[in-house]
């Protein structure tokens, strides 16, 4: 994405929009996080310039939202947190970001333990990609009794060792390995704990290039996926998981050659897969277990919720 920050932007507005471009800045729940701090940073700055904040809050929103256009836990944040009305200050937009901190650092306490208490009794598990939420159930379960934990490369994001190296710090064994080689060593696995993008009414989702493929290699050998999740990265404006709508793309170059050939290549660097419903076996939320069924409707009673004031306030 071209873009190029306004000078009077604050410095940590401007490092968060620099970090989530490069991917120094991963894992859509801690980038959520920092997009909010960011709008925190960016009202002060607005108030003292004698800027319109409606206006600058919204502007700084797309920009963000648009990094990730198919994250809905961007879009979400950013509209509890930036809108504003003409009477609004910058102590207005802290008090929201705070509180909608509070609830989601709540949320995902509440998400871990019930995901522990899930996989209690696995001893072998299946990771892709870089996902705060994953990494936070792995931390618990670590404390509890280490597993066996195959952990892919993760291309192209190329997250993957990151996520072995933080894996094998919790105490697990790792198992590391080629995404295209997952089949040879996933035998005997109790679980394939998925990162979760968004999700949708119909019960799909969408995560990182390679979960589809995942996801029908585990039905193959019956092994469960399991998709832990806020309930705020649910897509209110689509229906289902859609490849044709899910446009990210990497944000840096995947592919780079000095060779003249490449001109005529077509590169796909897509980020993002569709996965429907059929593969997901259940959803972990703050509210706990849900089907795919089920938890499109969990997730709009949380989000009337946070929206209404009644969670996290």
């Amino acid at each position: 994405m071209s873009f190029a920050a306004p000078t009077w932007w604050p410095q940590e507005t401007v490092a968060c929009f620099d970090d989530l471009a490069s991917y120094r800045l991963v894992g859509a729940s801690a980038c959520a996080e920092r997009i909010s701090a960011a709008l925190i940073s960016l009202s002060h700055r607005v108030q003292e310039n004698e800027r319109d904040l409606v206006v600058e809050l919204a502007q700084a929103g797309r920009v963000f939202c648009a990094l990730k256009p198919d994250t809905a836990l961007y879009v979400n944040v950013v509209e509890l947190v930036a809108q504003a009305n003409q009477h609004d200050r910058a102590a207005d937009v802290v008090e929201r970001a705070v509180s909608l901190s509070q609830y989601r650092r709540q949320a995902q306490r509440q998400l871990v333990e019930h995901a522990t208490s899930e996989l209690a009794e696995t001893g072998l598990l299946l990771v892709h990609d870089y996902s705060s939420t994953v990494l936070r159930i792995l931390a618990e379960l670590g404390t509890r009794r280490p597993r066996r934990v195959i952990v892919t490369a993760g291309e192209p994001l190329g997250q993957g060792e990151k996520v072995a190296h933080l894996v094998g710090s919790f105490g697990h064994q790792v198992i590391y390995t080629p995404d295209m080689s997952v089949s040879r060593v996933i035998k005997g696995a109790d679980a394939f704990i998925t990162g979760v993008e968004s999700f949708y009414a119909d019960g799909s989702l969408a995560n990182t290039v390679g979960t589809l493929m995942l996801g029908l290699l585990c039905r193959e050998h019956g092994i469960p996926m399991i998709a832990p999740t806020e309930c705020l990265k649910y897509d209110r404006l689509r229906h289902s998981a859609d490849a044709d709508a899910l446009t990210a793309r990497l944000l840096n170059p995947w592919f780079e050659d000095g060779g003249s050939q490449i001109c005529d290549w077509q590169i796909e660097d897509h980020v993002l897969d569709a996965v429907p419903s059929s593969l997901v076996s259940s959803y972990v939320t703050e509210t706990g277990k849900s089907s795919p069924g089920d938890v499109g409707a969990t997730a709009l009673a949380v989000w009337a919720g946070v929206a209404g004031g009644q969670c996290g306030r």
